[in-house]
């Protein structure tokens, strides 16, 4: 039977399992208190290596947890990683822990991309905050500190069910378990807990104290009542938006509301603006809002979303969604922190990243896919429901679910989340972990495998990879020519060696092995980067599938000049092949110099979808050409993928590669440089400085900067 927690904060002295280095440390933060589950975390081992789950509301203290483990990590003379599954939730912890350096010297770093770097860089660091895809990619490169490393905390481990990140965290303890690190694992929606902990060979930490209590409900639309589990109903009037919004506005109050899809997000929040019409134009906050939006003007990248953003936000609405750019999400975030927006719109992916919590969270429950709608599950509305409630400023926090009559919302307010189930048994993860196990050393045989695999969650729940699965896909990497077999072990070759340590699917480096090799030519732009996009790791990144019909016959005019690369083979539909060159022409678009907002226009894309494309295709296209560089019949290649990953990423065209090296030029003012007849650094350096002050963009202060880095005073 699982202890129970304490019911309420318990006070710092009584706690005895704390070390007094680290307890003197806890109390010049201000804490006098430690929540329940941060004294039972403590009371169960946490800071004597004991491995954990911990599963406890948002907002509960988990990250003093995680950030405790990785303090003892550094006093016992290691390191500690924090691993997560998003990059503006590594930056925000990143933030947060960046207090300890202070506190205690130790030196606190982030490393979320570039899954070519060993890692080796990151030993000058006492505690690591990485994404799990960063943190898989440095185990296997096999940096010298991972030695050293003593404690590894991975937050939302509930991802575990995920098919994409699950069997990259399943990896991850894996070799963790066989390395002897402490594990602490962190989530606020874990349906069986206890299987997690047995996994890790641990202790279970189950809480439900929340600082704010949660109070949850449902809108009944016949009655226009809003009805509480506290026996509470509230008068909606009939409208539950515009009364919602209202309060939000009057009472001082925030709302977060969650839909299921870009566009649902969008026209809700700007039905809630025009609802509230101009009660927040004339607002104390008046001042306020005007410079939130003045930094919208700086921050989005595109005009189409400060002309979208800026007229909600005049009225204290916003919405939020992975569409937008990283800029736009950050002021949509500080507003909403600032209490200056008091109403979100936004897609779930909000409740799985950044902390934003509000006073009242209204959530739909049911998602249109594949023509008709379905139901969320309990896992994810709790989730979402959990963002209720603002610690300083709320007495409780609301859940409202608002499309469900009484007997569906209450399977979701009483009802458990959801049993988490391994994803690693699909072919495509077997097939990049197999390799990325034989290439980084920690297997050697069929033996090794098994032993690996059984340290994963799915070996922990009595499954098996099936032998004649791991003969297949060992006999494809084989053929493949990525592993070899030596006295009965398994060796992994040059081609294998790059391939994992590029963090690619080995499909994705023979698909494009296959594709090049026929060439006896140099292809155009647009065969390369159709070849890119037709990648599996191309496809499976990008959210947008549906417009590529409209592209057909160009794709097919295309393919019969020989400007594209033709379907590979008959494992790839038609379908993808023609969304690889809807995404093919929008980077051709892209390095050919073509504004954000032209681009967006005219593919009908939002603006943090083209950085996704942008971001997944300077990745694909760089470790392809890595991976072509190894093999003599494609190394002509090579250097063209390269140069079209710097193109990729900058948004140029080839002859702006020399000018865009030098920090602070980016795609404009290398074009403004280049029209001006400054096509090198040699050029520049030829070049009177005064001459660059009177180009576009180039203040006194840029200028500096790129004399110093080329060398002229």
């Amino acid at each position: 039977m699982i202890k129970k927690c304490p019911e309420k904060p318990v006070p710092l002295e009584e706690i005895i399992e704390i070390p007094d280095e680290i307890r003197g440390k806890i109390a010049s933060l201000g804490y006098r208190y430690l929540t329940p589950p941060q004294a039972e975390a403590i009371r169960k081992g946490l800071l004597f290596g004991r491995n954990l789950i911990v599963s406890a509301p948002t907002a509960s203290g988990k990250t003093l947890i995680a950030e405790l483990a990785l303090v003892k990590a550094y006093i016992d003379g290691g390191i500690g990683v924090y691993t997560c599954p998003l990059k503006a939730l590594a930056s925000e912890k990143y933030w947060e822990f960046k207090r300890w350096e202070n506190l205690l010297g130790l030196r606190v770093g982030i490393s979320t991309g570039d899954y070519d770097s060993s890692g080796e860089d990151l030993e000058f660091y006492d505690l690591i905050v990485t994404t799990y895809e960063r943190f898989d990619s440095i185990l296997r490169h096999r940096p010298k500190w991972i030695s050293r490393l003593k404690s590894l905390v991975i937050d939302e481990i509930h991802e575990i069910g995920d098919p994409e990140r699950g069997p990259v965290i399943e990896m991850i303890v894996a070799r963790a378990l066989k390395l002897g690190i402490q594990i602490i694992g962190l989530s606020a929606t874990i349906g069986n807990p206890w299987d997690l902990s047995s996994w890790i060979s641990g202790d279970l930490v189950s809480c439900s104290w929340r600082p704010v209590p949660l109070i949850q409900g449902f809108y009944d639309k016949a009655s226009g009542k809003i009805y509480y589990e506290d026996g509470r109903a509230e008068d909606a009037k009939g409208d539950l938006l515009g009364y919602l919004a209202y309060k939000a506005y009057t009472e001082n109050q925030q709302l977060l509301i969650f839909r299921h899809s870009r566009r649902e997000a969008e026209t809700m929040a700007r039905s809630i603006a025009d609802k509230l019409g101009l009660l927040r134009l004339y607002g104390k906050s008046y001042g306020d809002t005007s410079r939130l939006i003045e930094e919208l003007r700086e921050r989005a990248s595109t005009r189409y979303e400060y002309e979208s953003l800026s007229p909600l936000i005049m009225r204290g609405v916003a919405y939020h969604h992975a569409g937008l750019t990283h800029g736009s999400r950050y002021v949509v975030e500080k507003g909403f922190r600032e209490r200056i927006i008091k109403v979100v719109v936004a897609t779930p992916t909000l409740a799985a990243g950044v902390n934003l919590p509000a006073r009242r969270v209204l959530i739909y429950t049911r998602r249109y896919s594949d023509g008709g709608y379905d139901d969320i599950g309990i896992m994810e509305y709790k989730q979402m429901a959990g963002r209720a409630g603002r610690p300083q400023y709320d007495p409780y926090g609301e859940a409202i679910i608002a499309d469900r009559g009484r007997r569906d919302a209450e399977k979701y307010i009483f009802g458990s989340p959801e049993d988490i189930y391994s994803s690693l048994s699909s072919e495509r993860s077997l097939r990049i972990h197999i390799l990325s196990l034989i290439a980084s050393g920690y297997a050697r045989g069929e033996r090794d495998l098994n032993e690996i695999f059984s340290l994963t969650y799915y070996g922990h729940k009595g499954g098996e990879i099936a032998k004649d699965r791991v003969d297949h896909i060992l006999s494809d990497l084989i053929r493949w020519g990525m592993v070899r077999t030596r006295s009965g072990e398994m060796i992994p070759t040059a081609l294998g060696l790059v391939v994992s340590r590029q963090y690619i699917d080995p499909l994705t480096a023979k698909r494009a092995i296959d594709m090049l090799k026929p060439a006896d030519k140099i292809a155009s732009d647009l065969w390369y980067l159709h070849l890119v996009t037709y990648t599996p790791d191309f496809q499976r990144s990008i959210a947008r599938r549906s417009g590529y019909k409209e592209y057909e016959e160009d794709a097919l005019r295309a393919l019969e000049d020989g400007e594209i690369p033709p379907p590979h083979d008959e494992d790839i539909s038609e379908e993808e092949w023609l969304i690889a060159y809807r995404y093919a022409k929008i980077l051709s678009a892209w390095i050919d110099e073509e504004s954000e907002d032209s681009i967006v226009e005219k593919y009908k894309i939002m603006p943090g979808d083209l950085r996704v494309i942008v971001e997944t295709a300077t990745w694909i296209s760089y470790a392809l050409s890595s991976v072509l560089s190894v093999l003599q019949e494609t190394r002509s290649h090579s250097e063209i993928l390269k140069k079209l990953s710097i193109r990729i990423e900058n948004g140029i065209k080839e002859e702006l590669i020399p000018l865009i090296s030098i920090r602070g030029i980016g795609r404009m003012r290398a074009r403004i440089l280049y029209n001006a007849g400054i096509k090198s650094i040699e050029d520049l350096r030829k070049t009177d400085p005064r001459k660059l002050l009177n180009l576009k963009g180039f203040g006194e202060a840029i200028v500096k900067q790129i004399y110093e880095q080329i060398g002229n005073k």
